[in-house]
């Protein structure tokens, strides 16, 4: 087989990187090497992810099948709590032994593929490593180690549940007063324990080893039939405050949509999220020179984008695994081709929707030699679809139950887990988008040409629009 005419692809997964923050999308944060990228490559200007948070949207990328045509996707997480999908306690496989991924036909069509994830989902523990060759899982490596003690603890379900009963039964002793400030106190407690453990207030994120291992793995392996998946975790919570302020500050986001912290502090984490941001960028440009030194460049394409966006106040949001408006759904895309270790112009701004997951069929249709370019799939869907199908972090569910009674701060959280479980889809078509809510809530229609900011519903208005955009939610 004459595989030297094939481009390597290199896929850079940007996680938790929302499109409209960034100033080539019409927001404030630089990223000059994501920009000069797009200066001259195809620029996506509505990509949207297939989920709201890690797991879903990989698993859609890596499979080609929307979120909610995967079995597991459809259980709700709050009823079946105990199959927790929090990273640090995964007990299920979202990809099946039988899945055909994107990894395993790289990698059956000829091509050396490569795992670098961040990311303590995107693990061969989750069945998201399936197919890969190479898999270095750099979260886990580095940071589980820290966590092993409490992991060992709040992981075993017995431990957990009779730790919690224990601590409520105590509770009764305590005057509900005091008990709703101690619940706070605990909570703020825990959440710093956490954010030093866990190393939210350096700017590196394993960047710089990542960087380093993808260097080390090329210069093993050659220049030609490459595809690589790289997972970057700069731009995903917690956040590096402590650039931005002197005071402590909260990265609770359940304190924040419980109304329980202000929204002066939602400021400081962005301003923290664009300082990780400028991080992450020079992060890129030091891989693609580094990919250029290595001849990987020679023949390329080079995708970046993300699996999720990151709410910072918008729409009474804080972070991800949320609705599906925009801050949450709509991403960036960027595909740069490369020949000779520089960059071709193509220049061009595709400005329709596209899914994220369409990049599936994409990349293997350029395994294929099909074309030399990621196009394709992307631009054949008339509906596209971001699914949100309930929360990723629900451990804590029957402390809550428990204390919800007795304290007004526990309730208020636990309120808000069960609204934000709730299913939802947002549906794009041309320049409308509908978000729907199965019954659960009344649905909402924005003209994103006219309302980019998703302020007005316009449902009343264009009700037989909407049953069309239903419609193809059913049938999809």
């Amino acid at each position: 087989m004459r595989t030297k005419e094939r481009p390597n692809v290199i896929f850079l997964m940007l996680d938790t990187l929302t499109a409209d923050h960034l100033k080539m999308y019409g927001g404030g944060i630089r990223m000059k090497n994501l920009e000069r990228m797009a200066g001259l490559g195809v620029t996506y200007k509505n990509a949207i992810a297939p989920g709201t948070y890690t797991l879903p949207s990989h698993t859609s990328l890596f499979t080609g099948r929307r979120v909610r045509g995967i079995k597991i996707f459809g259980k709700d997480p709050i009823k079946n709590y105990k199959e927790n999908t929090d990273p640090l306690l995964m007990k299920n496989r979202f990809v099946g032994e039988r899945d055909m991924t994107l990894a395993m036909r790289m990698s059956y069509l000829g091509y050396k593929t490569a795992l670098l994830s961040n990311n303590p989902f995107v693990t061969p523990a989750t069945g998201l490593g399936q197919g890969f060759s190479f898999i270095k899982s750099i979260f886990v490596e580095k940071k589980v180690e820290t966590h092993k003690a409490s992991l060992s603890l709040i992981g075993n379900d017995a431990a957990r549940e009779s730790l919690i009963r224990l601590a409520y039964y105590l509770s009764r002793f305590i005057p509900e007063k005091r008990l709703d400030r101690l619940y706070l106190e605990l909570r703020n407690t825990l959440n710093k324990k956490f954010g030093k453990e866990a190393d939210f207030y350096s700017l590196d994120q394993g960047a710089e080893l990542t960087n380093r291992i993808a260097d080390d793995y090329l210069s093993k392996t050659g220049e030609r039939d490459h595809f690589m998946f790289i997972n970057y975790m700069e731009a995903h919570e917690g956040y590096p405050t402590n650039m931005v302020t002197e005071r402590y500050v909260s990265q609770d986001r359940w304190m924040y949509l419980s109304r329980l912290i202000e929204h002066d502090d939602v400021q400081v984490l962005k301003k923290a999220y664009a300082k990780r941001l400028e991080y992450l960028d020079r992060k890129i440009g030091e891989a693609l020179e580094m990919f250029k030194k290595r001849g990987i460049l020679e023949n390329a394409l080079v995708i970046a984008t993300s699996d999720h966006g990151q709410a910072f106040g918008e729409h009474g949001q804080l972070y991800h695994s949320l609705f599906p408006y925009n801050e949450i759904s709509k991403v960036p895309l960027v595909v740069a081709k490369y020949l000779g270790g520089k960059q071709v112009a193509e220049k061009e701004v595709v400005e329709r929707s596209v899914s994220i997951s369409a990049l599936n069929e994409s990349i293997v249709n350029v395994g294929y030699r099909k074309t030399d370019i990621i196009d394709g799939a992307l631009r054949r869907d008339s509906f596209v679809f971001s699914d949100h199908v309930g929360l990723s972090d629900v451990w804590d569910i029957t402390l809550l139950r428990l204390l919800k009674g007795r304290s007004k701060h526990a309730e208020q959280i636990y309120k808000a887990k069960l609204k934000y479980n709730n299913f939802a889809t947002a549906i794009y078509f041309g320049k409308h988008k509908l978000v729907h809510y199965y019954n659960k809530m009344p649905d909402e229609l924005y003209d994103l040409e006219q309302d980019p900011k998703e302020a007005e519903n316009i449902l009343g208005k264009n009700r037989e629009l909407a049953r069309r955009m239903l419609k193809a939610n059913s049938a999809a």
